[in-house]
């Protein structure tokens, strides 16, 4: 290959890898702005908690927020919720919340509550709560599904399944 193409097929290349790099970063700020948009969303609500109470979620803006799609009749998010309440209570003086959505109704969640000794907040979003799940990225419907919520705002972390404890003090620390 002469000097000349060698140059046109490397001035090519860079091209290329320019292009993708912008359709990347494009990506990047749509799912951003998605996500602030569903963030912001999530904190327009006002759920009951377990016992009927109403809570706004806007109480909880403003610091880092750990929301677990979960339902009672889901064995990986029952197992889960011992280590969502043990990291709420070592995290909780931080400045973190934990809260559960629950995808039930408030007689088995507030059961569940009881039955388990759950002291974090248990929201009740009913089967509506999937399509909150769905604005934060859990596309597929899938339980129990966590989104970590900076103070500022941006979604941090999600994951899909259960979590581990060694996860959450990763996505925390």
């Amino acid at each position: 290959m002469t000097p000349s193409r060698r140059a046109l097929v490397a001035g090519g290349l860079v091209a290329v890898a320019g292009v993708a790099a912008g359709i990347g970063a494009g990506l990047w700020r749509a799912r951003a702005a998605r996500d602030a948009a569903a963030a912001r969303a999530l904190f327009a609500l006002a759920l009951p908690d377990a016992g009927g109470t109403t809570q706004p979620l806007s109480q909880w803006e403003g610091r880092p927020l750990l929301v677990n799609f979960w339902a009672p009749w889901c064995a990986p998010c029952v197992e889960e919720m011992p280590d969502l309440q043990r990291f709420r209570d070592e995290q909780h003086s931080r400045g973190l919340e934990v809260i559960g959505l629950g995808i039930d109704t408030a007689p088995r969640i507030r059961e569940f509550r009881d039955q388990h000794k759950i002291t974090l907040p248990l929201l009740v979003a009913g089967f509506e709560g999937s399509a909150i799940g769905d604005q934060l990225g859990n596309t597929g419907g899938v339980l129990p599904y966590t989104v970590l919520i900076g103070a500022d705002g941006r979604v941090l972390e999600r994951k899909t399944g259960r979590i581990r404890p060694e996860e959450l003090r990763r996505w925390f620390d």
